[in-house]
C-alpha cells in the first residue's frame, strides 16, 4: 500500500511496516497485529487478521482469536476495531462503489455496505478476490487448490472457470486488464474473466533459487508489487515487464 507520503507500507504477520530503504523496514505505531489482507477507502486503512493479543482490548473471552474489521486513520500508527473482533477472519479485502467485500476462512464473501450493514453472499474458498472497477458484479477468486471461480451477480453464486492458469493473486486493474501470478511467480493477463489467458514477459529473480509470490498489489500509479515468500518485496513499473528489488531481508541486501 503507497500512504499519502508517496512510501510503501506493508501489512505483514509481525504488524504493519514502512520501506523507507531496500534494506530498511520500521515498524509503524506500537501494535503487532497479524495483518492478513490490507486496502485503502480512500480516507482510511482497512485491515484484517488476528489480533495483538498482548493488548486486552483485542481479547474476547471464548472466542477465536480474529481481528475482524480494523480502520486505521493515520496511516496505520492506530488501529480501531469497526466490528467482528472475535467472529471474522478475512483473507482479502476489495473495496467498490457498492461497499466493501471480503472473503472470509470458512469460506463465504461478506458484503459491508455504505450504511455499515454486513450481509453474506455464495460459498467459495477464496484466497483473493478481483472486483470489475465499472461493475462489482463481475468478479474473480482463486481458492486454495488452483482453481480460479467467476461470479457474475456480485458474490452470490460462483462456477468454476475454465482454461484459467492456477493463480494465486489477481487484481482486475482496469475494464480491460485482469492479471495474476501463479505461486511460482507467473505473470498471466486477460482482458476478461472468460479469457484467453496470456503468459508475459518476465518475473522477478533471487539469486539461488526460484521464488514464490504470496501478495500481488497495484497501487493509483499504475506500478506492480509484490511480496514472495522469504520477505522480498520486487517493483516492476511496467506492467510485469522488467523487476527491481524494493526490499530485501538483511542477507538479501
Amino acid at each position: 500500500m503507497i500512504d499519502e507520503d508517496g512510501r510503501l507500507l506493508v501489512a505483514s504477520h509481525t504488524g504493519l511496516y514502512r520501506i523507507d530503504n531496500v534494506d530498511q523496514a520500521v515498524l509503524v505505531g506500537s501494535d503487532r497485529h497479524d495483518l492478513m489482507p490490507m486496502t485503502s477507502d480512500g480516507a482510511a486503512l482497512i485491515a484484517s487478521g488476528h489480533p495483538d493479543l498482548r493488548v486486552e482490548e483485542y481479547r474476547v473471552r471464548d472466542r477465536p482469536p480474529f481481528l475482524g474489521l480494523a480502520r486505521s486513520t493515520d496511516s496505520g500508527k492506530s488501529w480501531e476495531v469497526v466490528d467482528l473482533l472475535g467472529d471474522a477472519d478475512f483473507h482479502a479485502l476489495t473495496t467498490t462503489e457498492t461497499g466493501l467485500f471480503a472473503p472470509e476462512t470458512s469460506g463465504r464473501i461478506w458484503h459491508l455496505d455504505d450504511n455499515g450493514v454486513w450481509s453474506q453472499r455464495g460459498e467459495v474458498a477464496a484466497r483473493d478476490l478481483a472486483i470489475k472497477p465499472d461493475d462489482p458484479d463481475q468478479q474473480l477468486a482463486p481458492d486454495y487448490e488452483g482453481n480460479v471461480w467467476v461470479s457474475a451477480d456480485g458474490a452470490e453464486t460462483w462456477t468454476a472457470a475454465t482454461d484459467t492458469p492456477a493463480l494465486i493473486e489477481i487484481e482486475w486493474i482496469d475494464d480491460d486488464t485482469i492479471a495474476g501470478f501463479t505461486e511460482s511467480a507467473t505473470v498471466w493477463t486477460a482482458a476478461d474473466s472468460a479469457g484467453p489467458w496470456t503468459k508475459i514477459a518476465t518475473s522477478p529473480s533471487l539469486p539461488g533459487g526460484d521464488i514464490e509470490v504470496e501478495t500481488f498489489y497495484v497501487d493509483p500509479l499504475g506500478e506492480w508489487w509484490i511480496t514472495v515468500r522469504g520477505g522480498s518485496i520486487f517493483r516492476s513499473t511496467n506492467a510485469g515487464t522488467s523487476w527491481d528489488q524494493a526490499c530485501a531481508p538483511p542477507e538479501q541486501a
